[in-house]
């Protein structure tokens, strides 16, 4: 079998990004008066993930700014339970890539991670924090509202889930995820937080909502009160701005990149249809032949959690792999399965062989092969004549080629990709 041309398409998505994010920061402070709390030498700690959020230094900063102009003492801590090694350096590190350390956004960076109990939920999970939360006077959250990975819910990724893997650090991340193998996440994730909120210094949390262009395109300064109810209400607006992949059924995706920046899982597991949890709900759609993952971000430093999800990867990928991050990672978040190594080709070229050999019986012409450079990166694609005949017109803004698929003389693929898209 030779390799399909392809078509570079633009999926039409709607423009919903904010005008002035840092702006809107301030309206929602104003509104809310989740500030009113905080004076002169209030020590206030503002809570940042491991995710590449669009707009995070910059709301941060300005948060800091904003907090200064009170008088306050402000931090930033670091929550994302064994990211970075599970280690306070590593974990500075992996905000410092993410474009927050202390010259970015005007606060230092808490490296230390000694943890301490603060009680058990109603169904017995021990809650365990960072200490330096117990000697704050103010915390404030920061996170996208979005999607989890492993599970679907009424709530999933966001403040909540910040609360409940993060504010423990490594330990709190494990015995989350222990409890979750019994309860479900959303119960566990649930309890955990809403004991954070009745024993720590939550003044709220600002959350954000990515557009189908990933943009900032919602963001609210939420009170604990109304934590619950405005989490739910807002993942439904995220589904609602979720860009997916046009077509259910496919052959063989290839997939540039996954790393931790990326997604929690390394790619996200809504857009392959892939969860591989053995206590959650696997998913119906999008149904995929064969994945093949070529590389790993720099930014993920290593950590190649989710590159189990895959069928096919190259020899390039498993070399950059920090086996004892990864392992720490798929062992903490009770998913070994993520971590696990599939066949492993000397370059882009064979893997590709091996997948179009395990789809059944397709030659170029009828292969449905989609191209992309990460699971948050749905906006420009490259597909096979296949693929692209069976994509509702009506999802297409832009189309070109067709073209060839080219490799170079190391055997991997030449980028195909539109400069600045």
């Amino acid at each position: 079998m030779g390799f399909p041309e392809l078509y570079r398409i633009r999926q039409r998505v709607p423009e919903e990004a904010l005008e002035d994010v840092e702006g809107d920061l301030e309206d929602e402070i104003s509104r809310t008066r989740i500030l009113d709390g905080i004076g002169q030498r209030s020590k206030v700690l503002i809570a940042a993930g491991s995710r590449g959020i669009p707009n995070y230094p910059e709301v941060i900063r300005k948060l800091v700014e904003l907090l200064r102009d009170r008088g306050a003492s402000v931090s930033v801590l670091p929550v994302m339970g064994s990211h970075g090694g599970g280690h306070g350096p590593g974990q500075v590190k992996v905000l410092a890539e993410l474009g927050i350390s202390p010259e970015t956004v005007g606060a230092p960076i808490v490296e230390t991670m000694e943890v301490v109990p603060i009680g058990q939920t109603p169904s017995g999970i021990p809650v365990y924090v960072d200490k330096t939360l117990t000697e704050a006077d103010g915390i404030i959250l920061v996170n996208r509202i979005k999607e989890h990975t492993e599970f679907h819910g009424t709530i999933e990724s966001g403040l909540l889930k910040m609360m409940a893997i993060g504010l423990g650090r490594y330990q709190g991340a494990v015995t989350t995820h222990e409890y979750a193998v019994e309860f479900g996440y959303e119960q566990a994730i649930t309890e955990v937080a809403r004991r954070c909120m009745k024993e720590l210094p939550i003044l709220g949390g600002i959350a954000l909502v990515d557009g189908p262009d990933n943009q900032t395109a919602r963001l609210e300064a939420i009170l604990p009160l109304d934590m619950e109810a405005a989490e739910k209400r807002l993942l439904q607006l995220a589904r609602q701005h979720t860009l997916k992949l046009p077509l259910d059924t496919l052959d063989v995706l290839i997939v540039d990149e996954i790393g931790k920046n990326i997604s929690g899982a390394g790619m996200d597991t809504k857009v392959i249809g892939r969860i591989m949890n053995i206590y959650e709900q696997e998913l119906s759609s999008p149904h995929i032949t064969r994945i093949v993952v070529r590389d790993l971000t720099p930014e993920t430093a290593g950590n190649a959690i989710g590159i189990g999800l895959a069928d096919y990867t190259t020899q390039r990928l498993v070399d950059k792999i920090d086996f004892e991050v990864t392992n720490l990672n798929a062992v903490a978040a009770v998913a070994p399965e993520k971590g696990r190594i599939p066949i492993t080709l000397p370059d882009d070229k064979q893997a590709l062989t091996a997948a179009h050999q395990t789809i059944g019986p397709k030659d170029e012409t009828s292969i449905r092969l989609v191209w992309m450079r990460n699971t948050s990166s749905l906006v420009e694609l490259m597909v096979s004549a296949a693929a692209y005949s069976a994509i509702d017109p009506s999802r297409i803004a832009s189309v070109e080629g067709p073209m060839e698929m080219r490799f170079g003389e190391d055997g991997n693929l030449l980028s195909p990709w539109t400069k600045g898209s």
